[in-house]
């Protein structure tokens, strides 16, 4: 069900070489081919397969080899929702029996763009925002960029079929809005952090074992579409013409999460750690059947440690089963607040874009004397509750006369005289996350230096950007806020890339979904930050280490974390939030403290 890992620097060799020859970490469940059983048999009047269950074959794999949900089967099979195991016969039936005609999305009337001015708060009654599907954009990268979980975006457009979720540019789907406020922290007031009825102190530990279960979105048992120029090599792996190995979408994100961490675990032997880690690794997929299963394994109620999954829809189950056993468990890439708020054992890395408002704010609230702000969204991306929260916030910092607030779309976006004033500091902050709309604005304001006094805000993505400018982020001294920036004059940094390069042959790559940053994060760095952080962690308080990570400081690569507890029974989230400015003498720096 799993593969254990004991980890020593040979093995890290020999794991790194395998890599490079195109193994990869073995699934939860294994990697078979379903073969579609012959035997049939009429059963209430339905003609069902019967099938055996064979080892490493999941509910999901089973699922497409017959063409059928995962619902069908466990309709029949009501037992398998707790997981299916080798040798268990299994009734599927031989048709769907949960499709259903699919409706025809009706079109949606587009408003022209115009400048929109606040008369009042925005209403509380909006729950779901029409937005358009931009190039390349899947049901599964929407929501993973909105916090939005896969389940509610399919809930909120019954024309997508659940089981085959195909969605093409242009057309309009309604996301359910996400909580549009910056979570409130409170900080623990004494050292000694109490939970429910526990009293930990902060003591070095004796522990000389420690189990940690890696939960990671490999989907290794997805195969390429079947226009894709791919075939098998001896060892059954997909190898392009290119020679290089096909890798289903997002399992490049897991393993190099899963490198980079396997890294962080050599520099922690070398750190002088005398006790000896077993890494646990699963495939989660995107397969929530298949999580189910992994949580079900015994080996899962002895670790010490969750890392992972990924995708916000998960995050809840693992959260649950974490507090059950009184195991910390760390979610790297996915944002739930609904979960931190009653989950005393869940700690957040990501602090998600709409906490960056709060230090971006800050430099603003320094200068409202001097300033005007401008808040521009664009029209036809779901980026409104960031819109939203900023608007909510500017209005407690500075006076309604000093805020303007336009909407655009990216075929009708005006000349920055529309929207700039001649006698101010324009401070112009733009939520969306659009490449071809950033890039449009950012060129015509860039023309317009010379005219206006303009100081750009925005979201850290855009430094990933692949077509925009970077002469523009410079000329418009670009701000933005983050928890991950990668500083590559930092000797550290330029030491864990010469280890990289060394056991990997390849570079860390950018975050992209075909030729587009989705995301700031390098996947890499954040497998060795978070696995460095919390094993130094454990290495020091053992398995209670969780209570006491609100004082634990640590220099890690690409963020450096500061944990703070959201509310007493609640969970921890990362709060260390930096802003970057880009100069016009072509650097990078940090904003000290809010202070220009």
């Amino acid at each position: 069900m799993h593969n254990q890992i004991f980890i020593s620097m040979n093995l890290l060799r020999v794991f790194a070489m395998a890599l490079l020859a195109g193994f990869y970490v073995q699934s939860a469940e294994g990697q078979v081919s379903v073969t579609v059983s012959e035997k049939k048999a009429v059963i209430d009047g339905k003609t069902c397969y019967l099938h055996t269950v064979r080892q490493g074959e999941t509910l999901y794999s089973i699922s497409k080899a017959y063409g059928v949900s995962q619902e069908d089967i466990i309709s029949r099979n009501p037992d398998s929702v707790e997981g299916i195991k080798a040798g268990q016969e299994l009734k599927i039936p031989e048709t769907p029996e949960s499709s259903q005609p699919q409706p025809q999305p009706q079109p949606q009337p587009q408003p022209q763009p115009s400048p929109y001015v606040p008369p009042s708060e925005p209403s509380q009654q909006v729950k779901y925002l029409t937005y358009e599907v931009q190039k390349r954009e899947t049901l599964f990268s929407i929501a993973r960029t909105h916090g939005v979980n896969i389940n509610r975006l399919l809930e909120a457009n019954p024309e997508i079929d659940p089981q085959s979720p195909a969605i093409k540019a242009g057309q309009k789907i309604k996301i359910p809005l996400p909580d549009a406020d910056p979570v409130a922290v409170e900080t623990p007031e004494t050292d000694t952090l109490t939970i429910e009825a526990d009293t930990v102190e902060c003591a070095p530990t004796t522990q000389d074992v420690f189990h940690i279960a890696m939960l990671l979105p490999f989907s290794l048992s997805d195969k390429p579409p079947a226009d894709t120029s791919v075939k098998k090599d001896m060892d059954g792996r997909y190898l392009r013409r290119d020679g290089t190995y096909w890798l289903p979408p997002h399992s490049d994100m897991a393993l190099e999460f899963y490198q980079g961490a396997l890294l962080a675990v050599d520099s922690l032997q070398k750190t002088g750690l005398k006790a000896k880690i077993k890494i646990y690794t699963f495939d989660t997929s995107r397969d929530t059947l298949q999580l189910i299963q992994i949580l079900n394994d015994p080996v899962m109620k002895k670790t010490d440690l969750i890392i992972g999954p990924f995708f916000t829809d998960m995050v809840d189950r693992v959260a649950r089963f974490a507090a059950e056993n009184r195991i910390f468990y760390v979610s790297p890439v996915a944002t739930n607040i609904e979960s931190l708020k009653n989950n005393p054992y869940l700690l957040q890395v990501n602090s998600g874009e709409i906490n960056t408002i709060i230090p971006m704010t800050e430099i603003i609230a320094g200068q409202r004397d001097s300033v005007r702000a401008v808040l521009i969204c664009n029209k036809s991306e779901s980026d409104q509750s960031l819109f939203t929260a900023y608007l909510n916030r500017l209005k407690t910092i500075l006076p309604d006369s000093m805020i303007t607030v336009f909407q655009f779309k990216v075929d009708s976006i005006p000349p920055p005289s529309a929207y700039l004033k001649k006698d101010k500091k324009n401070i112009v902050i733009v939520t969306a996350g659009n490449e071809a709309f950033i890039n449009l604005i950012a060129a015509q304001m860039n023309a317009s230096t010379r005219d206006y006094s303009i100081h750009l805000y925005g979201l850290a993505v855009w430094t990933k950007f692949i077509n925009l400018d970077p002469e523009y982020l410079h000329r418009l001294e670009f701000r933005f806020a983050t928890a991950y920036y990668v500083d590559y004059h930092c000797k550290e940094v330029l030491r864990f890339l010469q280890q990289y390069r060394k056991y990997y042959a390849a570079e860390p790559a950018v975050n992209k979904q075909g030729n587009y940053a989705i995301s700031p994060v390098q996947y890499a760095f954040l497998g060795y930050d978070v696995m460095f952080y919390f094993g130094s962690a454990l290495k020091r308080y053992g398995r209670e280490f969780g209570y006491c990570v609100s004082e634990f400081r640590l220099p890690t690569l690409q963020s450096d974390f500061r944990f703070t507890r959201i509310q007493p029974s609640g969970g921890y989230i990362n709060t260390n939030l930096r802003v970057y400015r880009y100069t016009k003498d072509y650097r990078i720096i940090r904003v000290e403290n809010g202070n220009e």
